[in-house]
């Protein structure tokens, strides 16, 4: 993908990025009510995400402050009277994968261990830190060591003709350059959410009293409408443009992102040298004029005490026809509903869903997104919290016109404040013959440190080996190891199955 591409995504994502929390007014007008209904919505959504999922999202932030080691065991069971060699290799199988990361040491370590047809296979190991990486393969006594200055000479030794990136943006991998740091946040909010805000004209907006109907329940709601005409959408994209185009901060953190993302998108290819943030910039703001919309951008919320219940909204382009979105939406702190409409035309998705919530923790939610025939994606669930331990049961069902296909993901959890552990069951009905069903165990604990591998342990650096040293290493001592390895997990293998 060019980069000129992706600076159009990466400047839609900085300008809304930043939330809009400025919106809190008080004595609203109406641009004011409209942009403060958006956010207290959207604040009121998450408020009962994260009251739903408690226990789940303060296990989350554990993970951006303390070191966690977690290990994850994979086993299966398949049915499939065509295939008894599979099924006999899925129901005797199993992999472990145990992860222990540091965020504040930006330090990662990684074992993957497998029991395959009965047969268990030495761990493969691996460490990651901002300036290397160290890699243990099961058939060779020693550690393989890249550090992260050394990448673009390792490429050089495996192709003579490599010209890409010199590092492998390790200290981007683990996120500890994040471009959206607090104060790029702050920054965006103040220059952008809010020059944005203020662009849209006053008369854009009106307000009225209306009584509507929402899950057959009648409210006396707050209509506020924003109809922006085409002149003024064109005035405000190409404002906005121009003075991010001016904006030595803005182009810095443009460049910031496009550098750490390309180190890696280019690792193995020649890098795209022909970005210039100027030319981006001025063919976006040309751009701007070819933009049709003979009827503006039309939308319309209605809310009840500032949550949102109803909503319209109507953008019209002679090419791909009249997008809308209309429906309504009711959040109570016990039951959420909604019921939408969106589409181009007459191509249109059913968007649904009514979750409940008991006074014992017993959740149930119905979520579906069909077309006019019905094909499309439904959702099933219950849910019983009871303390610290979960239970669910979820069916996702992808409805066609021929035969439906269900997943099936069943399972239970218990969250403590320097532990975790889950059950988790996956079923899914390939025909009427068959299933496959997918365990994973996870445990995960509050650990004092990553271990690394100690310096008496037998590193090798590949990173500074020339073409020779490195064709000889695998040569000579790799690949005669593996194939020896190979052979004799092959003869237990048939050992298992004959």
């Amino acid at each position: 993908m060019k980069k000129k591409t992706w600076i159009i995504a990466i400047i839609s994502f900085f300008v809304v990025a930043g939330g809009a929390s400025a919106f809190f007014l008080v004595n609203k007008t109406p641009k004011e009510q409209y942009f403060y209904s958006e956010v207290k919505t959207i604040q009121h959504i998450q408020e009962l995400v994260e009251t739903r999922y408690e226990n789940e999202t303060e296990w989350a932030k554990y993970g951006t402050t303390k070191v966690i080691d977690s290990t994850y065991d994979f086993s299966g069971e398949y049915q499939d009277d065509t295939n008894p060699e599979i099924e006999q290799a899925v129901n005797n199988s199993n992999v472990a994968i145990r992860i222990a990361s540091d965020p504040n040491k930006q330090e990662v370590e990684a074992e993957i261990n497998a029991t395959i047809l009965g047969v268990d296979v030495d761990p493969i190991k691996g460490y990651i830190t901002t300036e290397e990486i160290i890699l243990g393969l099961p058939f060779y006594d020693q550690l393989l060591q890249l550090k992260d200055k050394d990448y673009g000479n390792l490429m050089r030794a495996i192709d003579p003709s490599y010209s890409g990136s010199e590092n492998l943006g390790l200290e981007n991998f683990l996120g500890k350059n994040n471009i959206l740091s607090e104060e790029n946040v702050e920054y965006l909010k103040e220059e952008y959410m809010m020059y944005l805000y203020e662009s849209l004209p006053e008369e854009a907006f009106n307000v009225s009293d209306e009584k509507i109907d929402v899950n057959g329940k009648s409210i006396k709601a707050e209509k506020v409408s924003m109809t922006l005409t085409e002149a003024e959408v064109k005035k405000i994209l190409t404002d906005v443009l121009q003075k991010a185009q001016k904006d030595p901060k803005f182009k810095e953190m443009v460049e910031d992102y496009l550098e750490s993302s390309f180190d890696q998108f280019t690792a193995v290819s020649t890098p795209d040298t022909t970005f210039e943030f100027d030319e981006v910039m001025d063919d976006l703001i040309s751009s701007v004029d070819k933009i049709d919309l003979p009827d503006g951008i039309k939308s319309t919320i209605w809310h009840d005490a500032d949550l949102i219940v109803k909503r319209a909204f109507n953008v019209e382009t002679p090419e791909a026809g009249t997008f809308e979105i209309a429906g309504t939406q009711s959040l109570e702190e016990a039951t959420q509903n909604w019921d939408y409409s969106i589409g181009i035309d007459n191509n249109s998705l059913k968007f649904t869903g009514d979750l409940s919530t008991t006074k014992d923790g017993t959740y149930t939610d119905v979520i579906s997104i069909l077309d006019n025939n019905n094909v499309g994606l439904a959702y099933n669930g219950e849910e019983k919290l009871s303390g610290d331990d979960r239970t669910f049961e979820r069916k996702f069902t992808f409805e066609d016109e021929y035969q439906p296909m269900e997943f099936l993901w069943t399972g239970k959890s218990n969250y403590k404040k320097d532990s975790m552990q889950a059950d988790h069951e996956f079923v899914v009905a390939i025909d009427e013959s068959s299933n496959a069903i997918i365990k994973v165990n996870q445990e995960s604990k509050i650990i004092k440190k990553v271990n690394l591998p100690a310096d008496s342990e037998k590193i090798v650096n590949i990173g500074t080996m020339d073409s020779n040293a490195l064709q000889q290493l695998l040569t000579e001592d790799i690949y005669p190891e593996m194939e020896s390895w190979g052979m004799n997990i092959m003869q237990q293998f048939e050992q298992e199955m004959y």
